[in-house]
């Protein structure tokens, strides 16, 4: 009798989609950010921008580094359509709210600041490589709650890695120019950094008038997590005397 024939089965590997550890690893320690489709910003809409130090380089807030980022920042402050109003530099970070008519003079102006700043470390550190080797992050604020967190959140983001005294102003950072403190009078008392970077003047009413709608900010506040919906913090004294009327 002739033998039934069997079809053989072969599992084949796949090719296609997404599989576990596949893809080119991140030069740093953590992920880059991801390449996704940018929110879309309307003119009045100020940004948060975050840009990020290659892993195992030194410090941005010491010496000759802090003078070539606060340069880069001045020079930069109202070019290609972009406006820095705010900064803070940090020691593997950069933070700046910013104004600008849309993404395309976002992109121009961030390329100009970042290109020669990159240059410029390079040779103050003698290296050669990517200074920013990630692409930067960018946060659309759209509402007065979101501004005063983004306020905070830059101008106290030196005590958010303590680096910053609680009752102090981080002086690599516009907190000494900012004239949004509860605290106007201490603020005299506050020795002046050596070294400042030109900020442009706000001009948009989220920046200008729209987050004072929440109340002026207090030095003893400490930044949230960078997603700036929710609340400001209440002050304590306003919530004991809501309390005790209820």
């Amino acid at each position: 009798m002739r033998r039934k024939d069997q079809q053989l089965e072969f599992d084949f590997r796949q090719h296609g989609g997404k599989r576990k550890g596949a893809g080119r690893k991140p030069k740093n320690a953590e992920p880059g950010m991801p390449h996704r489709r940018r929110a879309k910003k309307k003119r009045g809409q100020p940004l948060l921008i975050t840009v990020r130090l290659a892993d195992g380089l030194p410090s941005l807030r010491r010496g000759g580094a802090l003078k070539l980022v606060l340069a880069a920042l001045s020079a930069s402050s109202d070019r290609h359509g972009m406006r820095i109003i705010h900064y803070s530099v940090q020691g593997n970070h950069v933070h700046m709210l910013v104004e600008a008519d849309d993404r395309e003079c976002v992109a121009r102006a961030m390329n100009a600041l970042l290109s020669p700043l990159a240059r410029a470390l390079n040779k103050l550190w003698g290296r050669s490589g990517k200074v920013f080797p990630e692409r930067y992050h960018d946060e659309v604020i759209s509402t007065p709650t979101q501004a005063r967190n983004a306020l905070r959140y830059v101008l106290q983001n030196g005590k958010k890695h303590g680096v910053v005294a609680q009752s102090s102003i981080d002086l690599c950072s516009s907190a000494p120019m900012f004239d949004g403190w509860i605290e106007r009078l201490s603020i005299a008392a506050i020795p002046k950094a050596p070294v400042v970077a030109t900020v442009a003047p706000a001009s948009i009413w989220l920046l200008t008038t729209g987050w004072r709608r929440h109340g002026l900010l207090d030095l003893r506040e400490l930044p949230q997590h960078n997603k700036h919906a929710g609340r400001p913090r209440r002050n304590p004294a306003q919530s004991s005397r809501r309390a005790t009327s209820r």
